[in-house]
């Protein structure tokens, strides 16, 4: 069955390239698709006619019957001629097509009687010219026939002509077979043109349908394109406001910096200096994330690997955040399973450094007097990873916020009156280094229970 589906549509594609229907600029009026549908049925009729045109002409010359040779073949050449010719318009084929099978089913009919298959012909061919042509073209078809079934129902009446069918059945027999004949002739003449209708109007709302579904897709990929835009326009004024206001930052700082060299004795005035330099350092490191975040969405980060000592790293970020989380009486203890062979890594340790800061500020952040927190570190030799767990018995995250806990400015507590610091930035800006360093980011967390964040990164000899 798929041998014969692939020869004939290539049979079909050759022809259809022949005539040059397929330069045609496609139409989506019911006539292009008659027209479509009249090339099928011309190659499969010529196809037929030939397969059936030996064992037919064999068997009429066997009954003496030199009149239907004549037809049959006469019949096969203009399909031939019609099939062939590249210059003729479709139009014209369909009308030569239609008489010509016409003319052959009535020389059947006077020939052969109702014993031959004419008056088969006959009703095939008003369904046909219903297809290719038009309810009224069916219509008129059968009115054809029907013409000239009375003309010979006329001639057997006078007796002025004598076919030989007149002697095998009454006149009476005739005048039924005929009027049934043409009954159901316009019956599925009629029945087949509301179908076509019904088809052809399923069709015109389909391709208003797709019209309409390429018009929102254009719709979306302009408003994609826009939000693009708009994010990269985002990204670009974040990024300048960043510089702008780090310049500046840097003097306050450095300021800060000079004027703590005066009035050493003077605790409240160093105290104030204390305040201004940690509130510098705090927005600058805002102000850090933000440029980061920046530069990871419009891909201008990079990555800059070197040799260090990971455990002066681990040790030196461990002495950051221990002060603050005993000040809130947090435990905050490290498991270090890396050997001293071993601390010698190949990787970014800025990203690194900033990977653990912002985990374990995270940690520190949502937890409380009594709750603990533990780092744990180690190297898999076997996968080349380095490997992170920071565990905490913090407020917990709830389980319809994991998945967008890693969005940029997301905070847990965004609804809370009494929300804790922060940017909302940390995660994101960590599970982007985490992955721009060959690593993978997994968060465990439930609800009052805690926290735990376990990430590794892809070791380099």
């Amino acid at each position: 069955m798929n041998i014969l589906k692939k020869l004939w549509s290539a049979y079909r594609q050759w022809y259809v390239e022949y005539i040059g229907f397929s330069n045609q600029n496609e139409r989506e009026d019911l006539s292009y698709f008659r027209d479509k549908l009249f090339i099928s049925i011309l190659i499969l009729t010529l196809a037929l006619s030939l397969f059936s045109y030996i064992p037919s002409v064999g068997t009429a010359i066997v009954l003496d019957k030199w009149f239907v040779v004549v037809l049959d073949t006469v019949a096969v050449l203009v399909m031939l001629f019609l099939f062939f010719n590249k210059q003729m318009g479709l139009m014209t084929k369909k009308i030569i097509f239609s008489v010509n099978l016409f003319l052959l089913s009535f020389a059947l009919i006077i020939e052969l009687g109702l014993s031959g298959n004419g008056t088969i012909l006959l009703f095939m061919l008003s369904v046909l010219i219903t297809l290719f042509g038009s309810k009224r073209a069916g219509v008129l078809s059968v009115l054809v026939t029907a013409v000239f079934y009375f003309i010979i129902l006329v001639i057997y009446y006078t007796k002025w002509i004598e076919f030989n069918f007149f002697l095998e059945s009454p006149i009476e027999v005739l005048f039924i077979v005929f009027v049934n004949n043409i009954v159901f002739s316009l019956l599925t003449v009629l029945s087949v043109s509301f179908l076509i209708g019904r088809i052809h109007n399923a069709l015109l709302k389909e391709n208003e349908l797709q019209e309409e579904l390429i018009e929102k897709h254009k719709k979306v990929i302009i408003a994609k394109e826009r939000a693009e835009q708009s994010d990269q326009l985002k990204s670009a004024f974040l990024t300048n406001m960043s510089h702008e206001i780090r310049t500046p930052m840097y003097g306050i700082l450095g300021c800060a910096e000079l004027l703590k060299s005066y009035h050493q004795e003077d605790e409240e005035y160093q105290e104030y200096v204390k305040v201004i330099e940690g509130s510098g350092n705090e927005l600058l490191e805002v102000i850090t994330d933000i440029l980061d975040i920046s530069k990871i969405e419009t891909g201008l980060m990079t990555v800059r690997k070197s040799n260090f000592n990971v455990l002066n790293i681990i040790d030196a970020v461990y002495n950051l955040f221990l002060p603050e989380a005993e000040l809130k009486h947090v435990e905050f203890t490290i498991n270090n399973f890396i050997s001293e062979q071993d601390v010698q890594i190949y990787t970014d340790s800025d990203k690194l450094t900033a990977i653990l800061k912002h985990l374990i500020e995270n940690a520190v952040m949502y937890t409380s007097k009594g709750d603990a927190i533990l780092l744990s570190c180690s190297i898999d030799k076997a996968a080349s990873q380095l490997k992170f767990s920071i565990k905490d018995t913090g407020v917990g995250i709830p389980a319809d916020k994991i998945d967008t806990i890693f969005n940029p400015f997301y905070q847990v507590d965004v609804g809370n009156k009494k929300a804790l610091h922060g940017s909302g930035i940390g995660l994101s800006i960590s599970k982007a280094y985490i992955e721009m360093l060959g690593g993978e980011l997994v968060l465990e967390s439930e609800l009052e229970k805690g926290t735990n964040f376990h990430f590794y990164i892809a070791l380099d000899s």
